[in-house]
């Protein structure tokens, strides 16, 4: 059985509907004609109304590859320090995310 992690943020830290989450990256992303080649980035991940034009400028300005790796950390405290989903997929506004697990 595949787990798939549902968007629980969904509408609080980012537009909950693929329409108006569209919109608003728009508005954050811009082209940039010279991406730069990078094997890692550090990006802020609060609301997007907080971090979006950061997260924005630092994702307009790199190449993305086909498979990345995404660190988080543990807000809570409780449970493991770190974890990883192995297998399944993450749901989003713009739809399913399937985790590369080879």
């Amino acid at each position: 059985m595949n787990m798939i992690r549902r968007p629980v943020f969904a509408g609080q830290f980012y537009p909950q509907t693929e329409v108006s989450l569209r919109k608003m990256l728009s508005g954050l992303i811009e082209p940039v004609s010279e991406k730069q080649d990078a094997i890692g980035v550090i990006m802020p991940h609060a609301g997007y109304v907080y971090s979006g034009y950061v997260a924005g400028a630092t994702i307009s300005k790199v190449g993305l590859k086909k498979t990345v790796i995404i660190l988080g950390t543990n807000h809570t405290g409780r449970g493991e320090k770190f974890s990883i989903m192995t297998g399944g997929s993450w749901m989003t506004p713009l739809g399913e995310v399937k985790i590369d697990s080879e």
